[in-house]
């Protein structure tokens, strides 16, 4: 895609400080997808007071997955940990584009037609976050930290789970999950997306929700 990225649209970043609570944000109207934490998300941004909310972020599947390899974090391990992760949203999800979040995963130094990309690198962000997503409506760049704030290599586990946690937010979920053990909380050691993470997607992209508020907070 090189350098003429569009301007930004959407951006969360994760783990590392506190999340703020800006609600009431959905009205939960069907059943079918309980549960779920649409009207109790915390905001995107940690730190801020900017409204969470569902977007059906991708309009087509299967979905296009590259990890940038550009030479330097790629390796073969940390790879197999993003490709993972994606696969673990594959498995939870049935009711999307008939049939689940459907993707095919590559390696590539070439990100041309993607529809998300994943980036490794020694990115600094405030508050140590180690996971950030930029949405550009088309497609979305997911940039992961290799080391951690002390300067350690960050281990394949944590990296698929951060990078999870980002697949998530990609797919429409802007927005951080209140509850300890599903993905898209603040919490470090959630294996896989949980019935609610599942539940929460869905509501964004079958237009089962009302917006009940989408203020901006104190």
């Amino acid at each position: 895609m090189g350098t003429n990225w569009k301007s930004i649209t959407a951006r969360v970043a994760c783990f590392g400080a506190l999340a703020l609570q800006v609600g009431p944000l959905m009205a939960k109207s069907d059943e079918r997808f309980e549960p779920n934490y649409a009207d109790r998300m915390l905001t995107p941004v940690i730190g801020s007071h900017i409204a969470p909310k569902l977007v059906a972020m991708r309009h087509s599947f299967p979905l296009h997955v590259v990890v940038l390899d550009d030479g330097s974090y790629s390796t073969d391990e940390y790879f197999g940990a993003i490709k993972e992760a994606c696969e673990a949203w594959t498995k939870a999800t049935k009711d999307i584009a008939a049939g689940g979040v459907t993707l095919t995963c590559n390696r590539s130094g070439d990100a041309t037609g993607a529809d998300i990309v994943f980036r490794l690198g020694t990115m600094q962000m405030a508050g140590g976050f180690s996971g950030f997503t930029d949405e550009y409506g088309a497609w979305a760049l997911v940039r992961l930290a290799v080391f951690d704030e002390a300067g350690r290599p960050i281990s394949a586990r944590r990296l698929k789970r951060v990078a999870m946690h980002e697949f998530g937010h990609a797919l429409g979920i802007w927005g951080h999950s209140p509850d300890a053990n599903d993905v898209m909380s603040l919490d470090d050691n959630t294996a896989k997306p949980s019935v609610a993470d599942v539940n929460t997607l869905l509501l964004a992209y079958s237009g089962a929700y009302t917006t009940a508020s989408l203020g901006s907070g104190p």
